[in-house]
């Protein structure tokens, strides 16, 4: 299949997972039932408002998308490619369990700094194929739309060192209901977390359900030191990565609410001095 139109049917694909939507009167939100695509993630972080009644996507938004997750700005831009330019985009949006489009770009502008130069699209096209390609051991640090990807970027790579093993060793076990209630209780006395009949939205993966659905994790014995706690994850854990800080209150409206943060909310004591370091993006 030539590429383009490789990239009409992914968008053709995207655009059938949307219409799968369906309005949940329960929860009072739009929900999905998707094949190909995380597309409630995708609306979510392309910031398109599918919570309203008249809100519309149509093939040229998916087109759009789709270009963007190939690397292009617009679908224009993708169509007029050259063909070296084509087969790079076509190897990236296969290969997001790798290295991400946004990544690859970040990935570019480092090397030509370092080497004081411009890569043309065939330099471009044989670098991805030298780094990327030929080995097994990238991980992207998102987790890809398509869902078949999603499944490889779980997988531990082939071509791990034993020493790189351990990042991706079954280090934390899943705590019981009785267990989860009380490391809830835990986190909401530290100002975290929502009631549990709340419903809440995971940014990672961008599924809505009640806040008592999530589930709790502990560091297994061997791993665990006496600073460790337990630590309330998303529904979805292992399959999404999403933790309590990434759990947003739903109001009635629809709409996520960020009362927490902008009351001044601090999740954490982020003092640099004090030796804690985290990354939550």
């Amino acid at each position: 299949m030539e590429h383009v139109e490789y990239f009409k049917l992914q968008s053709k694909n995207l655009l059938r997972d949307y219409k799968t939507r369906i309005f949940n009167e329960t929860e009072e939100f739009y929900d999905y039932h998707p094949k190909y695509f995380d597309i409630s993630r995708i609306l979510l972080d392309f910031g398109l408002p599918d919570h309203k009644e008249d809100f519309k996507f149509t093939l040229m938004n998916s087109q759009h998308i789709i270009a963007q997750l190939a690397g292009f700005i617009k679908w224009n831009e993708l169509q007029n490619a050259k063909p070296d330019e084509l087969e790079l985009a076509h190897l990236l949006f296969d290969n997001a369990h790798k290295i991400s489009a946004e990544e690859w770009s970040a990935y570019l502008a480092n090397a030509e700094s370092m080497n004081n130069c411009k890569f043309n699209s065939k330099e471009k096209l044989e670098i991805f194929k030298q780094v990327f390609l030929s080995a097994d051991k990238h991980r992207s640090d998102f987790i890809p739309y398509r869902f078949d990807l999603e499944q490889k970027h779980n997988m531990p790579p082939a071509d791990l060192t034993e020493d790189e093993k351990y990042n991706y060793k079954d280090v934390y076990i899943e705590l019981n209901e009785q267990e989860k209630l009380e490391a809830i209780k835990d986190h909401q006395e530290k100002g975290l977390g929502y009631d549990l009949e709340d419903t809440v939205e995971c940014l990672h993966c961008g599924e809505r359900y009640k806040f008592k659905e999530v589930k709790a994790i502990r560091l297994k014995e061997e791993y665990r030191s006496e600073d460790d706690f337990d630590e309330i994850v998303c529904k979805n854990y292992p399959h999404c990565d999403g933790n309590i800080l990434d759990l947003m209150k739903v109001g009635k409206n629809g709409e996520l609410s960020s009362e927490e943060y902008d009351n001044g909310h601090v999740p954490f004591d982020l003092d640099m001095d004090q030796g804690y370091v985290d990354d939550y993006e």
